[in-house]
């Protein structure tokens, strides 16, 4: 054998015994490190987990908790098979949701004031209107200040009232007795908030602009629509019942009660949807840099009167926050100091309406991890 081969052999084995030892210590691919974000949100994810199986059963019923900090997304969570494209009935977050459409529909020049009278709101109810109704302000109706069948002990009477066959509207502007709290004081009504509908659906038909226009039609133009919110197909149902198959288990839907969609309850939203509510009112009513409600409404909605911590279908905590409440956990709390919004869907169930035990997974659970 040549040297010269003897050469080429010895370099050729050298080539390979260093592409082994190249081989062997070439390092293996490291795992994705997760985000400080991916992180944070798990922890914050097991806490909540944690304080509500730590709960009763009625906590348990908790079916989303979204979590927005300055416009951000901190926190999606769902629990029991629930998922961002389900609908749940919000209950009382429809006054809220009322409210804001109202609030634009000042603005738009459509109502004149919150000081009108029900005299002029409603001008097709004037001849059954009780002298004590035609004094009643469309303020009054959205502080809950009537004096028109609010307060412990109606509740059962307004919902059949709500949910029956007739007309509720002329109902509570004819009958004495529809006068159970004294005017100027509060007296929680969902009587009250469906003539606050009654009032926005009224000058939807008489204005020129809107004639013919139900609320869910104004809604989608000036508020659903914008925000992203898909309201079709909707599920429209008379007669309301929170147990009705076509309405419970639906997609998008509004109740309505003689061709007026409820002001006090019967809205059907996904949690995303709550958010983006809560997220405009944080942001003054400012929207992607547009704006949806008109200056100063966001300020005047959710300001305490002297009587109670509500302000114009919106309630207000002594911490600068206010919240859209609805029955059985329906919740969206706007915290202003921690630019923060907190969504919380339950499911409906026929238990006890876990009211504090909500108020605590938030007051314990998420606002300290928020700071």
């Amino acid at each position: 054998m040549s040297q010269t081969y003897r050469k080429l052999i010895l370099f050729l084995v050298g080539l390979m015994l260093l592409g082994g030892c190249v081989a062997q210590a070439a390092p293996v691919s490291p795992s994705p490190v997760p985000s400080p974000a991916r992180v944070e949100a798990a922890a914050l994810q097991q806490r909540v987990e944690d304080y509500i199986r730590a709960g009763t059963a009625q906590l348990d019923n908790v079916r989303a908790v979204l979590i927005t900090v300055d416009g951000q997304t901190r926190l999606e969570y769902y629990r029991h098979g629930f998922t961002g494209g389900d609908h749940e009935h919000v209950w009382s977050v429809t006054k809220s949701v009322v409210a804001t459409l109202v609030g634009i529909a000042i603005g738009e020049g459509l109502i004149p004031s919150l000081e009108a009278s029900l005299t002029d709101l409603l001008p097709e109810y004037r001849k059954v209107m009780t002298a004590h109704a035609t004094k009643v302000t469309l303020h009054q109706l959205m502080n809950h200040t009537s004096g028109l069948l609010g307060g412990e002990g109606t509740f059962d009477l307004q919902w059949d009232i709500l949910t029956g066959d007739g007309d509720p509207v002329a109902w509570a502007l004819s009958k004495k007795e529809g006068q159970r709290v004294l005017p100027g004081f509060f007296g929680y009504s969902d009587l009250g908030a469906h003539l606050v509908a009654a009032v926005l659906h009224s000058a939807l038909q008489h204005h020129p602009a809107t004639k013919g226009q139900s609320i869910l039609d104004y809604a989608r133009t000036k508020l659903f629509d914008p925000l992203g919110v898909t309201s079709e197909p909707a599920v429209e149902v008379t007669g309301f019942s929170d147990t009705d198959p076509e309405f419970a288990g639906t997609g998008f839907g509004w109740a309505e009660a003689n061709g007026v969609q409820l002001g006090a309850f019967g809205l059907r939203l996904t949690a995303s949807d709550m958010a983006k509510l809560g997220q405009l009112y944080l942001n003054d009513g400012i929207w992607n840099g547009k704006r949806l409600l008109p200056e100063g409404w966001v300020a005047e909605a959710t300001a305490a009167s002297p009587l109670a911590n509500y302000g114009l279908l919106w309630w207000r905590d002594i911490d600068g926050r206010f919240e859209a409440h609805g029955y059985e956990g329906q919740r969206i709390v706007v915290l202003p100091n921690q630019r923060a919004v907190i969504v919380t869907v339950s499911a409906t169930a026929d238990t006890d309406y876990p009211l504090d035990e909500i108020g605590d997974l938030i007051d314990t659970a998420i606002i300290p991890a928020l700071r």
